[in-house]
């Protein structure tokens, strides 16, 4: 036996269903607009992709806010930027080969240091906006407080 319910028609589902599809229809139909109202101008044709890709989803986590566009649009800058430098160092190669007095050296690209420092940016920012596994629970509302507020230490 596969399963329970074999057939999804006879699995009855809540009265609401439907409705709270709807909603979130709509919900997700709100986010985008938002992102689209607050999308900044003079981000390029690759920064705007990123814009597009994570400003509904900061709007769904509450992140996306008048005061946060320009930081967010730093985000979209430096994440395109690195995409473009990751595309060149996979076409040249990453690495170049020099001779000289000591011999045949492999050196990394200068594209690479740079690569580097927009990374160290990126991963900055990533944790400020709350966008990894590990900065995300920072900025969850949904622990509870250690003391009930009733007592003497409910108020530090």
């Amino acid at each position: 036996m596969a399963g329970r319910y074999p057939n999804e028609n006879q699995v009855a589902k809540h009265p609401a269903f439907d409705e709270g599809v709807e909603k979130a229809a709509e919900n997700e139909a709100a986010h985008i607009e938002r992102a689209a109202e607050l999308r900044p101008s003079g981000l390029s044709e690759s920064e705007l992709l990123v814009w597009d890709r994570i400003a509904p989803e900061l709007s769904r986590l509450s992140r996306l806010r008048p005061h946060f566009v320009d930081f967010i649009a730093e985000y979209c800058i430096v994440k395109a930027r690195m995409d473009a430098a990751r595309i060149d160092l996979n076409e040249e190669q990453w690495v170049y080969m020099t001779t000289g007095r000591h011999g045949i050296q492999w050196k990394s690209r200068p594209e690479v240091a740079q690569l580097n420092d927009d990374w160290r940016k990126w991963n900055s920012l990533v944790a400020q906006l709350g966008l990894s596994p590990a900065t995300e629970l920072r900025f969850n509302d949904r622990q509870g407080s250690l003391f009930d507020g009733n007592d003497e230490f409910g108020g530090i």
